[in-house]
């Protein structure tokens, strides 16, 4: 990684490291946007297809296209290539995965979710982060969408996601622990 792609990824943790209790996701979102171009960043705690056992409620914390929101977790959740097998292998062992790549051996249905849903809301590509809670252990998946005739995602862009992943987990503890109780004096 260049040394200014460093400066980029400083910038975004000290943003985030900055924000105040309750507004991690949106901060991250808009230090995303400023300093990767990566915009419309949006987060989902619990994603079922990487929660084992179905443990804790599939939440969508994101600014991110309400309606969009809504028709994904009515409609296509159940064939988002993410969710297949190869998807959760890739997200596991690699901690990111690409829906490009998850494409190429996608079914039937999986390709419905690129072509019927996401192209049709201007999305080409998303790229998805794992970040992982080492104090709850929870985990929440990053989705960054591309849109092709913009940007596409580059081989930088999957370096800077490997490597955020895990640099955003200390944050992501501190959002999902309960604020200690004050002292009585």
């Amino acid at each position: 990684m260049e040394q200014l792609e460093y400066r980029k990824l400083i910038k975004v943790l000290e943003q985030v490291a900055a924000a105040r209790e309750g507004a991690l996701y949106p901060v991250l979102a808009d230090a995303l946007a400023v300093h990767l171009g990566w915009v419309d960043a949006f987060v989902a705690e619990n994603p079922a297809y990487l929660v084992p056992e179905g443990q804790g409620e599939e939440q969508y914390l994101t600014m991110f296209r309400p309606a969009f929101v809504a028709e994904y977790a009515e409609r296509w959740r159940c064939t988002n290539p993410f969710a297949s097998p190869e998807g959760v292998a890739s997200l596991t062992r690699h901690g990111v995965a690409t829906l490009g790549r998850l494409r190429l051996g996608a079914t039937g249905p999986e390709r419905d979710f690129a072509d019927g849903f996401l192209r049709r809301n201007g999305i080409d590509d998303m790229l998805k982060i794992v970040v992982r809670s080492r104090v709850t252990g929870a985990v929440s998946t990053l989705g960054v969408p591309f849109d092709g005739a913009r940007r596409a995602i580059g081989p930088g862009d999957r370096l800077m996601a490997v490597t955020l992943g895990p640099l955003l987990s200390p944050y992501f503890d501190a959002a999902l622990t309960p604020a200690p109780a004050p002292v009585q004096r």
